[in-house]
């Protein structure tokens, strides 16, 4: 290959030319392989990134964009199929308690433990992330009324039995749970799910569960189990 210096000086300006047929297929290979890893990094760090867009930073779980994901995918599930799926919020109004009494550091260590006994208690298919400062969001796919109530006590059980401790103080965790079930007779606009189980998790707790359902349409009102 012939060296062709460009403007300036310096190694870092000097170009090779392929002065015949054997160094010009040389050089394109090394182009294509630089073009290939270019690629692959490109990819990388694109998945990096929608991963970065759907993950808690503070759990590992998903974030709020990332339940509207999982969520989106069983609406599309269950108009293909006609299986029942569910949205549950999982309250704990303890976290601002122990936030308040303890510090930061020992309410990130309590909603780190809260994420992780929850996913504990679910299927593989199922998705939960952090909603917000106390609670947690589980999309709950091919669930129907009747399979409430085990997930719920399975949940409660196993968050009972494991309390956060600060300084020997055993903070129990006390769940609230709020479950939206989808309607196989409505539209089941996401969005509105997530607004209408945020209303529903304001009320006052008088029960655990609550269980409503989904609006067919917008005007009816919910049907309490």
């Amino acid at each position: 290959m012939e060296k062709v210096s460009d403007m300036g000086s310096g190694d870092d300006n000097v170009t090779e030319i392929p002065t015949s047929l054997s160094d010009a297929v040389e050089r394109i290979r090394e182009l294509e392989n630089q073009l290939d890893k270019a690629l692959f990094d490109a990819g990388n760090l694109r998945l990096q990134m929608d991963m970065f867009s759907i993950t808690d930073t503070l759990t590992g779980l998903r974030n709020v964009n990332g339940v509207i994901t999982a969520l989106e995918r069983a609406a599309v599930r269950a108009r293909r199929s006609g299986e029942g799926f569910a949205l549950m919020a999982v309250d704990f109004p303890a976290l601002a308690q122990i936030g308040e009494t303890f510090g930061q550091k020992a309410y990130d260590d309590a909603v780190r433990h809260c994420g992780a006994l929850i996913s504990a208690c679910l299927r593989r298919l199922d998705t939960v992330g952090r909603m917000d400062e106390e609670g947690f969001h589980c999309v709950l796919p091919m669930l129907d009324a009747p399979g409430v109530d085990p997930v719920v006590a399975r949940m409660t059980d196993l968050l009972g039995r494991m309390p956060m401790e600060f300084d020997d103080v055993v903070v129990p965790l006390e769940p609230v749970f709020t479950v939206m079930l989808n309607n196989p007779d409505g539209p089941n606009d996401v969005q509105r799910m997530v607004r209408e189980l945020t209303t529903a998790r304001d009320r006052p707790a008088v029960e655990s569960p609550i269980i409503i359902r989904a609006k067919a349409v917008v005007e009816e009102p919910y049907e309490r189990n």
